[in-house]
């Protein structure tokens, strides 16, 4: 059983209302003015030529669990969060994506001119870009999951509940990720900023 993919230039429909959650809207709540919101969805065009998501993925087998590890054919997940999400798993997909370098290189000309209010809207259209990338990826496998009569876990990322981010560079480099241009710092975080890592359970149905 393979989930590997490797794509590029995935068509992406980055939606308004993502990108002003990103932004601190809450329905009923709070409510971005009209002017901004205009703005946004200037932005929002603009950013169609600043963004080239890519994704890939690959499947590994797990070999052994406890209650606070999970071995796999690669490398050990740490975390009693990993470990209960992946207990009733065979496999373990590595999943990585990315919207690139362009869009962040714009946002860092955009504070150089003091334009704050333009880059902090589109630092947020990249965040939206960028999941949804993540989910664009995170469909297909389960369509591949189904036609193979499995069935996927939720997805889980480094950083969420005990899942440590030390794990990046491993799920950077066996999900393929250095493949579509994501590096991990010294501290962890990854290159291009707008890239997201996850790793999603094969369960038997």
């Amino acid at each position: 059983m393979s989930f590997e993919l490797l794509l590029r230039n995935i068509p992406l429909e980055i939606k308004i209302e993502e990108v002003r959650r990103y932004l601190g809207e809450y329905k009923g709540i709070t409510e971005i003015p009209k002017e901004i919101n205009s703005l946004i969805e200037r932005l929002t065009l603009f950013s169609r030529t600043l963004i080239t998501p890519s994704a890939t993925s690959k499947s590994f087998n797990i070999l052994s669990f406890s209650d606070n590890i999970i071995e796999t054919e690669v490398v050990k997940l740490p975390g009693r969060d990993i470990a209960k999400l992946l207990r009733n798993s065979k496999q373990v997909i590595f999943c990585a994506t990315t919207i690139g370098n362009t869009l962040e290189e714009e946002i860092n000309r955009l504070i150089d001119e003091k334009r704050i209010l333009e880059a902090t809207i589109l630092d947020a259209i990249g965040s939206t870009a960028a999941d949804t990338a993540m989910d664009y990826l995170n469909n297909l496998l389960k369509a591949e999951a189904i036609r193979k009569g499995l069935s996927l876990t939720r997805r889980y990322s480094p950083g969420y509940g005990d899942f440590p981010l030390s794990i990046q560079e491993s799920l950077v480099k066996f999900s393929g990720g250095d493949s579509i241009g994501i590096r991990v710092s010294p501290s962890y975080m990854l290159i291009p900023r707008k890239s997201v890592t996850a790793i999603i359970g094969v369960m038997k149905n």
